[in-house]
Parts: C-alpha cells; sequence; structure tokens
C-alpha cells in the first residue's frame, strides 16, 4: 500500500506533453517530442507561483546535444529513478513535490487537478517536469480502465536543468563510454 501511495504521489506530480487524449479546453497544446525544424527539446512544467497555486507552461531544456530536428538531446544529472503502479480510480488530494523531477507516463491515464479548477490528462508518452516545491501543489487521479504505470526521474534540488556535458557517466573515460562513440546520421524526414 505504501508503494502505491508513493508511486500516485508521484504520478500526480506532472502534466506532460505527449499525444494525450481527452485534452480539456485550456489545456495546453501537446509538445512535440521532435520535427524536422526542433531546435530544443521541450516539456510541460508545473511550477509553483507566487499565489500558491501550481501552473503549467511549456518549456525549453537545455540542448546538450544534436540540434535541428535531428536527435535533439537534453542531458541532466539525476538523483534518482522509481518506477510504479496505480490502479484506475485512486486519487490525492492536494499536494507538490519535495525535489524537482520528471515523471513520465509509460501506460494508462491520470487526470492533475490544479488550484483553478483546471484538469489535465496524462497518457502514455506524456512527459512532465513537475517542480511544484512550494505552494498548493495538484491533485491526481488515475482515470481509464488500465493500471497508470509512471516512471519518476528526480532531479538536484538546487539546479535542476544544469546541463550535463559529457554522454559518459561521472568518472568513466570516454574510451570506455559507449555513449561517446556513438555517431548518429540524419535520415529523411517527410
Amino acid at each position: 500500500m505504501k508503494a502505491r501511495h508513493i508511486f500516485a504521489a508521484a504520478a500526480m506530480i506532472g502534466m506532460s506533453c505527449g499525444p494525450a487524449s481527452a485534452k480539456q479546453a485550456g489545456d495546453p497544446p501537446p509538445v512535440s517530442p521532435l520535427s524536422p525544424t526542433g531546435k530544443a527539446m521541450r516539456v510541460m512544467h508545473m511550477s509553483g507561483g507566487a499565489d500558491g497555486e501550481s501552473h503549467l507552461e511549456i518549456i525549453d531544456l537545455p540542448l546538450t546535444g544534436g540540434g535541428d530536428g535531428h536527435s535533439v538531446q537534453s542531458r541532466l544529472r539525476a538523483t534518482d529513478v522509481e518506477i510504479g503502479d496505480t490502479l484506475p480510480g485512486d486519487f490525492i488530494d492536494f499536494h507538490g513535490v519535495s525535489t524537482p523531477r520528471f515523471l513520465i507516463v509509460l501506460a494508462g491515464q491520470l487526470e492533475v487537478g490544479l488550484g483553478d479548477g483546471s484538469k489535465h490528462i496524462l497518457s502514455k508518452g506524456d512527459i512532465v517536469l513537475a517542480d511544484d516545491v512550494t505552494g498548493r501543489g495538484h491533485t491526481s487521479r488515475m482515470i481509464g480502465t488500465e493500471p497508470v504505470r509512471i516512471l519518476t526521474v528526480r532531479l538536484p534540488k538546487d539546479s535542476p536543468l544544469a546541463p550535463k556535458s559529457s554522454s559518459c557517466p561521472d568518472g568513466m573515460p570516454a574510451d570506455q563510454c559507449v555513449a561517446a562513440r556513438l555517431q548518429g546520421q540524419a535520415g529523411p524526414h517527410k
């Protein structure tokens, strides 16, 4: 039961930017993960405002590789990762997050509610930077008929969006790191 509550709390923390169905009027528009003109990775950002309520906006993540729609990358540091499942119908009342994190919906749907009464549906593929560490936070409700599976990637509290320059793990020489040897080639765009 404790694991379910922790997961549900993490799930409720964010909104995302993928192809969510059943969007409500006033929901921010979906953010394409990559387009031929893309110059940065964009995500939905949920943060606490001066009014004590959480708000949504779309932000660009720092560009650390690729560009112009070819393998756009944003490389950041993570403190830990959690994955969890929650059953449809579970609800968590207003809550925020203790540290910034990405919420990545892998399966199912959840509805996030904000203090202004708006509700936003998150579905498979959606990514949200949950950063409402101040204020009242948001609500989370698992909707639909299948369990909600969310991958939570926690970020450093003091500098969550500071780019990481190397694709190799800290302390690993580049000649031993597979990621440093990968060479991507642009293919045709339709």
